[in-house]
């Protein structure tokens, strides 16, 4: 069943959005179905979904700590921004896959 994640995190910019994205590398993670990023009022929203929620832990566990991690070792990153975020896991058979 698709599984969706909303992430927001309050005063993050665009610019530390792109470091981490910058380790997670070019290729697209194995279940991601769509992947959008942008300005919000508080920071920086993404909202992704996947095949089901055993893709998203895969991907959060193999990449996306690995990636905060180096991007943390970066002038001008501050982990802690990013580091908080409110999760809202979406299921829906309404979705259309």
């Amino acid at each position: 069943m698709p599984f969706g994640v909303v992430q927001d995190m309050p005063a993050v910019s665009e610019r530390e959005y792109r470091q981490v994205e910058k380790h997670l590398g070019p290729d697209r993670p194995p279940g991601l179905l769509a992947h959008v990023a942008g300005p919000s009022e508080e920071g920086w929203r993404i909202i992704n979904i996947w095949v089901d929620e055993a893709a998203f832990r895969r991907f959060q566990s193999e990449r996306l700590v690995r990636a905060a991690g180096l991007a943390a070792q970066e002038d001008g990153f501050d982990p802690a921004k990013a580091a908080t975020f409110r999760s809202v896991s979406v299921d829906g058979a309404e979705m259309p896959f």
